[in-house]
């Protein structure tokens, strides 16, 4: 969901009960940054940001604070009220930064995830969609040590994607069943780089779309089907720059809507299930 300060939403518990939440306000800082040191931005680049909100939530006000570019860019949704909340994006933080490094700006002021907390982020268990590092991703192995979703990448762009470090060669599998996935962007294509998309469609309506970058090779026979768990392809291979890695995308289409009407997510938050249900199937 995306608000502007004053919108409200209703949102209805699988319990039937109804929370209404409003936007207030949002901000966004630089909390640290060594870029007056350099003569330009560039690969030593570090850069911290801050973003804030005000939402009230059944007459509650409550103030959220989320870091990008450091570790606690990995966080917990908030919990209150029977909601998970994930702080997702606010167009303040482009005021400190540029979207030259794939899409993340929100259309409105605020970009928020919001689930009832009684229930998983997606109705299956997800399946890895990398060998997961122990015992969490780490900030230092997002290619330059900053490109989380939004992170400053070069100190100075919103990063639209989630970099994890892994050698040439790694397996991709898919988290869950692909419908319909092929090449976007191929070297076979005279593409720079080869970009791969699969996309799902699940009983709600809803449509989610995956995306994974630097594939080195792709295993599976383009637009079929794939179960959950195929080795889909081996990555970090193609224009990887100073650091073999994958990029990731994630974006949902809510039902009834247009694919112009999709919204990106960061990917960290089926990342997150995903450690829950490692946890889950390990024990």
């Amino acid at each position: 969901m995306e608000l502007n300060p004053g919108d409200t939403l209703d949102f209805t518990l699988a319990n039937g009960q109804t929370r209404k939440l409003r936007l207030l306000e949002t901000y966004a800082s630089v909390e640290q940054s060594n870029l007056p040191s350099l003569p330009e931005p560039g690969p030593l680049a570090k850069v911290i940001l801050r973003m804030s909100c005000k939402i009230e939530v059944d007459g509650h006000i409550i103030a959220l604070n989320r870091w990008v570019g450091n570790q606690d860019s990995f966080y917990q949704p908030w919990n209150f009220f029977g909601l998970h909340l994930w702080f997702d994006a606010t167009t303040k933080i482009f005021d400190h930064l540029t979207e030259n490094h794939g899409p993340c700006k929100p259309r409105k002021e605020a970009r928020f995830a919001i689930q009832d907390a009684t229930l998983r982020i997606c109705p299956t268990l997800l399946h890895p969609w990398c060998p997961l590092p122990s015992p969490t991703l780490r900030i230092e192995d997002c290619y330059q040590g900053s490109d989380c979703w939004l992170g400053p990448y070069f100190g100075i762009d919103a990063h639209g994607g989630l970099d994890i470090n892994h050698p040439a060669g790694t397996p991709i599998w898919t988290p869950f069943a692909i419908d319909q996935q092929a090449y976007f962007n191929s070297l076979a294509n005279g593409d720079n780089n080869n970009r791969w998309r699969g996309t799902k469609s699940w009983p709600d309506g809803s449509l989610w779309t995956i995306q994974v970058h630097h594939i080195l090779r792709l295993l599976a026979p383009e637009n079929q089907p794939l179960d959950a768990g195929t080795h889909l392809a081996d990555a970090a291979g193609v224009r990887v720059g100073s650091y073999e890695h994958s990029h990731f995308v994630f974006g949902i289409t809510e039902p009834n809507a247009a694919e112009s009407e999709k919204i990106l997510l960061d990917p960290w938050i089926l990342f997150w299930q995903m450690y829950q249900d490692r946890a889950l199937t390990q024990r």
